[in-house]
């Protein structure tokens, strides 16, 4: 209910404070990738399970929007799969901490449940991941032809990205037990 300020809203500020950054030193792509990056930051703040899955997150998020910022993907061209299957993994464990502070979710779920949990998990995630990659061809035709963008891309983003999700799904079935 009160706001209170904690050492991780630090770098939730620094985000903020890359997004004019990225503008300037890299163009308006950049920019937008960043307004996202700090989005999230800001909604870890609020869902994220522990400060420690706060801070890992806001890295995880951080580290991609600055990779797109400085270029690095087009120098080293796994990054970007390795990029879309981590921060999927972390964007699905936010959804699950979403899904845990909206619903309650219970040590003591249902085996019903948690087969719901982890069909919700998987929906939203691979939602995600599709609409990130919709968001590039959008920002590809919208924003800046930087954005790298093509059939192969998408495709290879999307596996990644599901990899990173079903990954975190087993994860968190087998050790949190949907707690």
């Amino acid at each position: 209910a009160t706001f209170r300020f904690h050492a991780s809203d630090l770098l939730r500020l620094g985000a903020i404070f890359l997004v004019p950054l990225a503008w300037l030193s890299a163009g308006p792509a950049a920019a937008a990738a960043m307004a996202l990056v700090a989005g999230g930051t800001c909604l870890l703040r609020y869902y994220a399970g522990s400060r420690a899955q706060d801070l890992t997150g806001q890295l995880v998020f951080i580290s991609a929007g600055l990779f797109s910022m400085i270029g690095l993907y087009r120098i080293i061209w796994w990054l970007d799969l390795a990029v879309h299957l981590i921060v999927m993994a972390v964007v699905t464990v936010l959804i699950y901490d979403i899904l845990v502070h909206r619903n309650g979710l219970t040590q003591r779920a249902s085996q019903a449940q948690q087969r719901n949990v982890a069909f919700v998990l998987l929906t939203y995630g691979s939602l995600a991941a599709v609409l990130w990659e919709v968001g590039e061809w959008a920002g590809y035709y919208l924003v800046s032809q930087e954005i790298g963008v093509g059939i192969l891309d998408s495709v290879t983003d999307i596996l990644a990205g599901i990899l990173g999700i079903l990954g975190t799904v087993h994860w968190i079935s087998s050790s949190r037990k949907f707690q």
